[in-house]
């Protein structure tokens, strides 16, 4: 029995659909038949009137499928003319101080391992003492103690934008929702447009803001000395909470599992409620300035006794849910200790003695120990294992995190601050102004 197959509105659209791929499915046609046989028959065009009487069912056969392909055709012209073209994926972007709200310092890296190479160094207004970059789609983001922003081209270090806050910014941006949030003396924490730097919003504290911001979920987390914890609107600025404290809050919040975890001056170390801003548990750790935590795994680690000489000086780990106590550690010397990186069964903490530690995460055991080369390293990228310390005579180390061999130096221009690294490119900035982008020789 001969079929009868009509050409329907629902036939054309799907056959001038662009697919997904340029390249066609082997059995699109079969498709398109199986939609016209099933399609109701609304309507009969008036070529195949007409060619009803003058051919056989063999020819209207023959005429359909050429018409098909005709309209197959069509759509796969205008599916390759609006294809956009394909960008190179984004090498795992640091948003923000220590590789994310977590502060572990963990990035995915792979980094440079071989003989390294400055790739570029640019010059900014003010020093870089204490800040990580933040590196996004490509974008080498900064703020300066001279209260610049600026972002750099991460592959050449090509400039794209600077604007001036008026008051020195020596905090790391973190940049998220199109913004690029910083905080700076006078007390604001303002947000800047990723595209051009124009200012979107900015929120006044009471102290200065030197506790580099969180992002997580549309809000920013962030301290100030007036001794507030404060979560803000992304989009706008608004305040959600304020949360006290108990001192001076200088130091970075760290964010995981929906808790906020923040240090203050004095020693109060809390646990808080990402959500309402109310405290899930609090701990005294001795007197002194309290670290920049870093969780991870329903752990978190802490340092206490900073900006004061006198106070002990110990690595703490907690439950991170509950507060109880896991262990304790203390450098040979009893000097201070700041967290660089958690990750690999490891916390890695540099300390004023010169030396960087690996502490056993689950024990605090001391594990291994690396020269610093200088008054107080900094640890601030873990990556396939590897470690990547500002080393404290104006270089740049590699270390393998399981065996503490040093895989390579680079000197620098000045003392360099904290490191962000985003693929094969370790970026710093250091007091004397430069940012400075290390890579592999080739």
């Amino acid at each position: 029995m001969n079929k009868q197959f009509t050409l329907t509105d629902d036939a054309i659209r799907a056959a001038l659909t662009p697919a997904p791929h340029v390249q066609a499915p082997f059995d699109l046609a079969a498709s398109i038949q199986a939609t016209v046989d099933v399609t109701p028959q609304h309507r009969r065009p008036r070529v195949f009137e007409a060619l009803q009487p003058r051919v056989g069912a063999s020819q209207r056969v023959l005429v359909l499928a050429a018409l098909v392909g005709l309209l197959l055709l069509i759509g796969l012209l205008l599916a390759v003319g609006s294809r956009r073209p394909v960008l190179p994926a984004v090498v795992s972007d640091v948003a923000m101080f220590h590789g994310g709200p977590g502060r572990t310092g963990v990035v995915a890296g792979p980094g440079p391992v071989a003989q390294p190479i400055i790739a570029w160094e640019k010059s900014v207004d003010g020093p870089i003492t204490g800040n990580m970059a933040a590196i996004v789609a490509g974008v080498v983001y900064v703020a300066d103690g001279a209260g610049g922003v600026e972002a750099f081209g991460a592959a050449t270090g090509d400039p794209r934008w600077q604007v001036s806050l008026g008051s020195p910014a020596n905090t790391s941006p973190a940049v998220g929702g199109g913004l690029v949030v910083v905080g700076d003396a006078a007390g604001d924490v303002v947000a800047l447009d990723i595209r051009d730097g124009s200012i979107r919003w900015r929120f006044p504290t009471a102290g200065e803001v030197r506790s580099s911001a969180a992002i997580v979920d549309g809000v920013v987390y962030v301290g100030s000395a007036d001794g507030h914890l404060y979560a803000l609107d992304l989009a706008t600025g608004t305040k959600r909470w304020a949360f006290d404290a108990d001192g001076a809050v200088t130091r970075c919040p760290a964010v995981d599992g929906g808790m906020v975890y923040i240090g203050a001056a004095g020693g109060s170390f809390s646990a808080v409620d990402a959500a309402t801003g109310t405290r899930r548990w609090e701990k005294a750790l001795g007197p002194g300035q309290i670290a920049s935590p870093a969780v991870a795994d329903g752990l978190v680690v802490v340092a206490s006794g900073l900006d004061d000489a006198t106070a002990p000086h110990i690595l703490f780990a907690f439950d991170a849910a509950t507060g109880d106590a896991r262990w304790r550690f203390s450098a040979p010397s009893g000097q201070l200790l700041v967290i660089g990186a958690l990750g690999d069964g490891s916390v890695f903490a540099a300390s004023s003695d010169g030396n960087v530690y690996a502490v056993d995460a689950g024990t605090g055991a001391l594990e291994w120990t690396f020269d610093g080369h200088g008054t107080l390293g900094s640890v601030d990228a873990l990556a396939d294992g590897v470690l990547y310390v500002a080393g404290g005579d104006r270089a740049v180390y590699a270390v393998d995190g399981r065996n503490r061999a040093q895989l390579w130096r680079q000197a620098v221009m000045g003392q360099p601050g904290a490191i962000a690294l985003v693929g094969d490119r370790v970026y710093i900035g250091t007091d004397l102004g430069k940012v400075v982008a290390i890579g592999e020789a080739h």
